[in-house]
């Protein structure tokens, strides 16, 4: 499967991303600017990824990772890109002030992720529902803890293979959640740092706990923590004050081709991004890019900005828009002929993408400051000021 058909699927895709960008600009990300950019076609390379699972689902009704490692490496490095940069981003809100708003941010990541994430689920459920055509279950409270979870929905009304709606794509969140439930613990550490304190002991004893009972609770597979250890390391170079020279460079444009020799080493050379390697490497390829290296400016265009804005519909939704396109193909369907439809599914995924994000999480990320507010007046806490704050309020 040559990696030139996915061109013509991309340019439609940029395409439709450049319409949108024209009539509704994202918002600039300008602490980090290239981030967003990265965050889109990541979640671009997912949909990819996912296409060529799909020809060959058709041709063998077995749901594996596409057998060349172009496809393999874009679903598989993506999702390694989306962990790279929580970890890099959550680390940074740490290291930056560990009195954080714990009520705010937790809010935050509860409105960013679940509303679309449950809409997903029903719609999930109602396909699973009506394809089965007569439905040899129903919902179970068992299928239910596991959405509300987020583990996703396991085959439901008698429908094998019920995960194909949907692409399966929900079991990254299990790992974004593990992340963010040791965030405090790790903020624990961060405030005895430079001291060994009971404090420092306890919050990493119960980060430990938390991380193993997650682990045991959805099986993590601990090569992805390796991703989530490669954003931290990220966070931390970016403060240190050492190697400018070397910080120079990566941002400069011998950076980008550093960039693309690591990314052609790895397709090459290795068909998975789940090893210790392969993650390690694609923390290499990260480094440049959360400095500043925007990729000879394409990492900093509308465009990709905008793409990067709407990626969690692009990458929630990208799903269903592959099973109405793909489910009535047949074996008999070839190459060209699959990816010559792959082009509007594209299209309309990256639509669709935008009009959840104007919908559905955009409107609930707006209402962040006040389900926060109304929070504190149910259940009052009293919010120890971070150091950084008494600091400031004593210079002024």
């Amino acid at each position: 499967m040559s990696p030139l058909l996915i061109v013509p699927t991309l340019g439609a895709a940029l395409g439709v991303s450049f319409m949108l960008a024209t009539l509704w600009p994202a918002a600039e990300f300008r602490k980090w600017g290239s981030l967003d950019g990265l965050r889109g076609l990541a979640a671009l390379c997912v949909f990819f990824h996912h296409s060529a699972i799909w020809f060959q689902f058709t041709k063998t009704n077995n749901w594996l990772p596409p057998t060349a490692n172009f496809f393999n490496q874009l679903g598989q490095g993506g999702v390694g890109i989306f962990f790279l940069l929580t970890a890099f981003l959550f680390w940074g809100k740490l290291r930056d002030d560990p009195w954080l708003d714990w009520n705010r941010l937790f809010i935050s990541r509860i409105l960013r992720l679940s509303p679309l994430y449950f809409v997903s689920m029903a719609l999930t459920a109602a396909i699973a529902y009506f394809a089965a055509g007569q439905p040899a279950a129903g919902l179970t409270w068992k299928d239910l803890f596991s959405v509300v979870s987020f583990g996703g929905l396991p085959d439901v009304f008698g429908l094998r293979k019920s995960f194909v709606i949907n692409a399966g794509v929900t079991w990254t969140l299990h790992y974004e959640w593990v992340y963010y439930c040791a965030l405090p613990f790790m903020a624990l550490i961060l405030r005895a740092y430079k001291r060994v304190s009971l404090a420092g002991v306890v919050g990493l004893a119960v980060a430990g706990a938390v991380i193993s009972g997650l682990w045991y609770r959805y099986g993590v597979d601990w090569h992805m923590l390796i991703f989530f250890g490669a954003g931290i390391l990220s966070a931390e170079f970016i403060r240190w004050p050492g190697a400018p020279w070397l910080k120079t460079f990566l941002v400069s444009r011998w950076g980008s081709l550093l960039v693309l020799l690591l990314l052609a080493g790895l397709v090459l050379t290795s068909h998975t991004a789940y090893t210790v390697g392969a993650a390690l490497v694609y923390g290499l390829i990260f480094l440049p890019i959360a400095l500043g290296n925007d990729m000879f400016g394409v990492l900093a265009s509308a465009t990709l900005r905008k793409l990067g804005e709407v990626s969690y519909g692009i990458y929630l939704l990208q799903g269903f828009v592959l099973y109405a396109f793909f489910r009535s193909a047949t074996a008999r369907e070839t190459l060209l002929h699959h990816w010559l439809w792959a082009i509007p599914a594209a299209m309309t995924l990256v639509l669709l993408a935008q009009l959840s994000f104007t919908v559905i999480e955009r409107p609930a990320m707006n209402q962040v400051g006040a389900v926060s507010a109304r929070l504190r007046q149910l259940i009052p806490i009293r919010k120890i000021d971070s150091p950084l704050n008494k600091r400031g309020a004593g210079a002024s």
